[in-house]
Formats: C-alpha cells, sequence, structure tokens
C-alpha cells in the first residue's frame, strides 16, 4: 500500500518525547510558514533550529593538523565508508561485541539501532534509559507483574487522596501550571513529597520535605502507620500478595520517630500522610519516570513505595494505581528475541542480572570501565545517536575514556562535548525533516498511534537517524536486512501489525488516533477493565504481588523492599560530610530546557539564562553566600561554578543543581563508583557537596 504523497497539515513536535500535535501552515511557495500547537517554550524554536548557524549540516571528519586537530566536510559516500571500514576492523581485531552502539535523544530510530547492533553481531546496545525510566520499570515488573502506572499525565475523577512524590509538572509537561494532576479539587486530598517546596508542594494539603535519598524509609515508614493502625486492604493481602508477615515483621522497626529522624520530615506529618492515604481512598500514587530511583537503594526504595498501592487495595481500580497495557503496535523490527541467544553476554550480566532480565539492553552506566578493559568485555569503538557525556556521573571520567576508543562515530542536530571525541560526525535531521511511526501508551487503556511525515526537505544534507542506520547496514553488506535502505518499506513492514483500516486512516490523520488496549479487547475479561488480576492472575515469580522477592533473592539481594541509607550521607560517611556537608541532589526540570538540549536558542535562554544551584538562605548565609552570586560547588569527585539561587522552598541541609549545563555540568560532581546494585543506576539525586563564594565573588 503506498504511503500518502499530499503535503501534511499537521506535525508533531519533538523537542521532548510527548509528540504534540501541531497545525502546519505554509507559505505560496509550499514551504513551512508557522506552527500552531500548544503553549510550550520549547516548542516555539522548532523552525529557528531549522536554520540555526551551529546547526551540523554535513558530515564530518576529524583531521589532524599542526596545532591539533579539526574537523573538515567530507561525502556522505566516504563517511560510510569510513565508519564501516573501522567497525568491521574492529569487529575482526577484537570481536563485534567490542563495538558498543548507544542512543540518546533522539528516540524515534532505537528500533533500527538495536537491529543493526545485533546484526553487526554486538550484544551492547545500549541507551540513555540505562539511567531513566527503567529501573522503576523493572521494579513494577518484578513486584506486580505489570508495568504500574506511576508516572500518568491523567487525574483520575474517582481520586479521593493523590500522593505525589519528587515530581513537579509546572517545569517539565505540557500543560505545567495547568496540568490536572496537580490542580486542586473539592474533596481530593493531595500530599506531596519533595526536598524543594516547589510550585506543586505548595498546591499541596500536606508537604513532606524530606531529606534526598530516604524515600524508601519515608514509605516504610507509611507502611508501619497502615498496619498498625489498620488502614489496610486484608482481603486484597490475603488473597493476593506474597510474603506479608515477613514485611510487617520488617516495618515494625520504622517508627513515626525513627522514620522522622531519618527523613527530616515531622513526625505527625507522617501519620497524617499515612491516615489520608489509607482512609481518603482510591488513593493514587504519582512520580516521574525516574526522581525515586537516582539513589544508591533507588530500586528497593522505589518498591517500598509501589507497595503501597497493594497495602491499601488501591491497585487497578478508578482513582487508584492502573496498569499499563499494550495498544496496537507496530511489528518489532529490533531483532533482539530472534539474536539474543546467539550473541556474547551484554556488558552489566554478571553485575545486574535482574535488571538485564527485563531490559532488551546492556547497562551504559559500566561504559567508562568496559572502555577501559574493566568489565566483561572491553568496548574498542562505539557508534552512537544523540550521546552527551555530561549524562554519566563522573563525566570527566567517561569524556577522558571515550577518547580512548579505537574508533566513534556519532550522529547529532549540533556539536556537544562528545563530538569533540568523534572521528566521524553525521549530521541529523530535525523531526519537521524526517518521518516516523509513533505509538505510545497514556491514559488508562488508550494509546495513540502516529505516522508523522516530513513536512519540509532536510537542511544541507542531514540524514534521519534510520536512515543513516540503513545506509550504514548496507554499506556493511547486509542490504536485504535493511530494507535496501528504503526507509518507506521499513515503515511499511513495522505496520504490518496495524488493522489496514488503521493504517490507511494514520496517513491522513497526523494528529494521530486514539486506540484502546489490549484488555479492552481480550475476550477472556468479559469486558471486565478493573482489578483484571482476577482474571489474569500477576505475572510475578510467585504469581501475586511480591512484598517479599523469592527472583531477587535468588540473585543474591534482598527480597524484602530493604531500606539503606545513601552510599554517600551524613549519616554513612561522616568523615567525608565534614568537608563536603551538604546534600547534593539534581535533576529538576526547568520549563525551558529537556536535559541538555535546546540552550542555543536565545528565547529559551531568557527564561532560564544561567546554571544554578538553590539553597536555603541558613546554608547561605553561614557561607556568607548571597542570592546571584557566583559560588564554587565541589565534591570528591571535582568541583563547578553557578549561580546561586538562595530560597527558602530548597530544605535546610540539602542544596539542587540544575542539570544539562555543558559549562557547569553537575555531574562531573556525581559519585560513579557506587551505583544501585540492582538496577545500576547512579546517585544523581543524593551525594554530598561544598558551596563556597567563587573567587570572582569574593
Amino acid at each position: 500500500m503506498p504511503l500518502a504523497t499530499a503535503a501534511p497539515s499537521k506535525t508533531t513536535c519533538y523537542q521532548c518525547e510527548l509528540d504534540c500535535t501541531f497545525d502546519v501552515h505554509y507559505d505560496s511557495n509550499n514551504q513551512v510558514k508557522k506552527l500552531i500547537g500548544p503553549d510550550c517554550p520549547r516548542s516555539q524554536i522548532q523552525l529557528e533550529m531549522q536554520n540555526h548557524p551551529e546547526r551540523l549540516l554535513y558530515p564530518l571528519q576529524k583531521v589532524k593538523t599542526a596545532s591539533g586537530t579539526r574537523y573538515q566536510r567530507i561525502s556522505w559516500d566516504k563517511a560510510l565508508s569510513i565508519t564501516a571500514d573501522a567497525l568491521n576492523t574492529v569487529k575482526q581485531k577484537s570481536g563485534a561485541e567490542s563495538v558498543a552502539f548507544f542512543s540518546g535523544y533522539t528516540k524515534e530510530a532505537r528500533s533500527y539501532l538495536q537491529r543493526f547492533t545485533h546484526l553487526f553481531g554486538s550484544p551492547n546496545y545500549m541507551t540513555e534509559s540505562g539511567c531513566c525510566f527503567t529501573s522503576a520499570q523493572v521494579s513494577e515488573e518484578l513486584t506486580y507483574g505489570y508495568h504500574f502506572k506511576h508516572a500518568s499525565l491523567m487525574a483520575a475523577p474517582e481520586t479521593r487522596c493523590r500522593l505525589i512524590w519528587s515530581t513537579n509538572p509546572v517545569h517539565s509537561v505540557v500543560p505545567f501550571d495547568k496540568h490536572p494532576i496537580i490542580e486542586p479539587k473539592e474533596g481530593l486530598k493531595m500530599i506531596v513529597v519533595d526536598p524543594r517546596r516547589t510550585e506543586t508542594a505548595e498546591r499541596a494539603d500536606l508537604y513532606l520535605p524530606i531529606r534526598p535519598g530516604t524515600d524508601g524509609a519515608l514509605a516504610l515508614g507509611i507502611h508501619h502507620l497502615l498496619f498498625e493502625n489498620n488502614w489496610v486492604d486484608h482481603t486484597f493481602l490475603e488473597r493476593w500478595c506474597h510474603g506479608v508477615e515477613a514485611f510487617k515483621q520488617y516495618i515494625k522497626a520504622f517508627t513515626p520517630q525513627r522514620v522522622a529522624d531519618i527523613c527530616q520530615v515531622p513526625a505527625e506529618d507522617i501519620y497524617t500522610a499515612a491516615k489520608w492515604y489509607g482512609t481518603s481512598g482510591p488513593a493514587q500514587l504519582v512520580m516521574s519516570a525516574c526522581s525515586t530511583t537516582h539513589h544508591t537503594n533507588g530500586f528497593q526504595n522505589h518498591r517500598a513505595m509501589i507497595l503501597l498501592a497493594a497495602a491499601t487495595g488501591n491497585v487497578d481500580i478508578p482513582g487508584g494505581n492502573r496498569f499499563f497495557f499494550r495498544n496496537a503496535s507496530p511489528k518489532s523490527i529490533d531483532l533482539y528475541k530472534e539474536t539474543i541467544a546467539q550473541l556474547p553476554p551484554r556488558i552489566g550480566h554478571d553485575k545486574f542480572p535482574i535488571w538485564l532480565k527485563y531490559v532488551q539492553e546492556a547497562q551504559p552506566m559500566l561504559l567508562k570501565r568496559a572502555i577501559e578493559g574493566k568489565e566483561s568485555t572491553q568496548i574498542r569503538a562505539m557508534f552512537a545517536l544523540g550521546i552527551n557525556p555530561i549524562m554519566w556521573p563522573n563525566s570527566n571520567h567517561l569524556a577522558d575514556a571515550l577518547k580512548k576508543l579505537d574508533f566513534f562515530a556519532c550522529v547529532d542536530f549540533f556539536h556537544n562535548p562528545a563530538t569533540q571525541f568523534a572521528d566521524i560526525v553525521f549530521p541529523a535531521a530535525t523531526s519537521l525533516e524526517r518521518e516516523a511511526l509513533i505509538t505510545s501508551t497514556r491514559c488508562h487503556y488508550r494509546g495513540t498511534v502516529q505516522y508523522r511525515r516530513a513536512i519540509t526537505a532536510p537542511e544541507g544534507e542531514a540524514r534521519s537517524d534510520a536512515q543513516i542506520l540503513l545506509d550504514l547496514g548496507c554499506r556493511l553488506d547486509m542490504p536485504e536486512k535493511f530494507w535496501h535502505g528504503d526507509l518507506q518499506a521499513s515503515i511499511q513492514e513495522q505496520a504490518e501489525t496495524l488493522h489496514p483500516e488503521l493504517w490507511q486512516d494514520l496517513q491522513h490523520k497526523s494528529e494521530g488516533i486514539d486506540l484502546f488496549g489490549s484488555v479492552v479487547m481480550d475476550e477472556t475479561l468479559n469486558g471486565q477493565t478493573e482489578k483484571v488480576y482476577e482474571k489474569k492472575g500477576f505475572s510475578t515469580f510467585s504469581g501475586k504481588v511480591e512484598f517479599d522477592s523469592d527472583e531477587l533473592r535468588n540473585a543474591g539481594y534482598d527480597g524484602l523492599p530493604i531500606y539503606h541509607e545513601p552510599a554517600e550521607s551524613p549519616v554513612s560517611t561522616p568523615d567525608i560530610a565534614k568537608k563536603y556537608p551538604l546534600v547534593l541532589t539534581s535533576g529538576g526540570r526547568s520549563i525551558a530546557y529537556v536535559h541538555s538540549q535546546q540552550r542555543k536558542f536565545k528565547r529559551l535562554r531568557d527564561l532560564d539564562p544561567s546554571p544554578r544551584i538553590q539553597m536555603h538562605p541558613k546554608d547561605a548565609e553561614s557561607r556568607r553566600i548571597k542570592n546571584g552570586q557566583t559560588v564554587t560547588i565541589s565534591s570528591p569527585r571535582g568541583a563547578i561554578e553557578m549561580v546561586a539561587e538562595v530560597t527558602d522552598t530548597m530544605l535546610s541541609g540539602a542544596v539542587h543543581a540544575y542539570h544539562g549545563w555543558g559549562n557547569a555540568n553537575i555531574n562531573e560532581l556525581t559519585d560513579d563508583q557506587h551505583l544501585d546494585p540492582i538496577s545500576g543506576f547512579p546517585a544523581f539525586k543524593s551525594s554530598l557537596c561544598q558551596i563556597i563564594l567563587a573567587e570572582s565573588s569574593i
């Protein structure tokens, strides 16, 4: 079936990954004149990005000169040949597994990259999800057998208590301050847990300012009160849960006063939170994809938190926490299942076996060690889409490791800290210039399928990530595996699992089509769309909700969601805390940026012009620091400078740094040595630092 060819009237924005729909308006020459869609600052740069003076438009090769190195423009034919020859050389010398493949942003070509990785013969496909949502996802699937809808963007009308844990849609998700999940509503009690008194916390009926990294202790303390006061659902616990008695014994030690001492939250507020959550249902947990898992005990902390729903019976009911169910999906093209058994083990298989069992990737937080020959496979070459080393903890160490690669090629829109180490840099097409078949699972049992077509030709010689991979696959003598370089043929194959009428409609409805998920279409459920576990059960190790996990225990971990103090904290490392007494957390969102992206655009820099670190007035006063002054932040890993934002919205004794700034990269200070033992995630949100006035401010 041929693809539609008429000029699209709509497109989707990919300045984040929500794929919001925009109306496309053309001028008399059929050139895109303007885009109209949701009121979002980031979306306003879509057209500006097309012709940005710093945008990469042609393939580049790094060459040596008398004064160092420089990049010179080369042809696509030469760039592909150099890359293919270099990858093959490393493969022949050291094995295909010694080549790693990585995807950051954009995410749309990941299935192509994974296909390429495994057909090349390497198991070592990595993505930024190795420090993003996958820890939460795995902890949920292991505990419930389903992906737990903790980060839903929808506000259910039945909810009577909402426990929002360290997320602030006001700066992260359209429609920002009007987001329905944080709108006060009569008859609804809203509790917010966060070390910062955010705009969301300001709207709360109860605010719990928690010491970063102690979320597990607070969750266990709430459990203690739920069980002690009989605010639990005994029927659900007895019929559907495993290991409850052992869990009850463990949480006896988490009394309100002990938890208050650990978390720095008043004991009476912990009691109130537990009572509201346990007696005002239906109750809903709302968290971000990763804020609770960026700690050295994040996986188990997250388990303790999501088990609150099971303790109170708020599982898969209207107003509680529902499960994600598969909607109509394109045909898989990644070839993971078809190839992985024949490939060598992935990096991280010996350290994080549970995470690798559930996630079809290698663990990228081990990349530096792998390049240095300290893991099961030494990485000698890498091909990457949208990589930036400032994503890694102790980032300078990864940057140093990238220099040691025999070959490194990357794809991006602009130069960044990664491209300076690359032998070949490919120019990427923007979302306005590339087509993609997109599916996402959203609210309740509905999801969206979109087919976004290009609305303008690529600038210069830019190509889509997917097209680059097809071209490189053909150059490596695998044309039949890469649709002979025909991107539309690959999309057609992915559409084979969609109903023909749906596929036909998608080509003319760029805004996408809402679809019911598999739970609605499952005839065995006889129309039941809540408490589906009553028919399907829980696909966990025990067949029940896992308060105590034999699967974890068999892999050498604690089966219960045991609380451990952060590896670096005033409690666990008092000697380090003498020199670095402040708890450092990072990663709070800015409405202007998505991670390290978009900082080249003046209209966004005007909204958020400087790298900032937030600190409480008491901590600032004792250091003679005033709002707006430049400060030096140091940790056992190094030091950087930022601008002090002195604000009483920050918990005293803790500081928060905004991430993603190449000239003030907070991840130069974060710990890369103590990873979560189950997920491999770093402690982006709980380590130690000190702050003093920078010399320039004295």
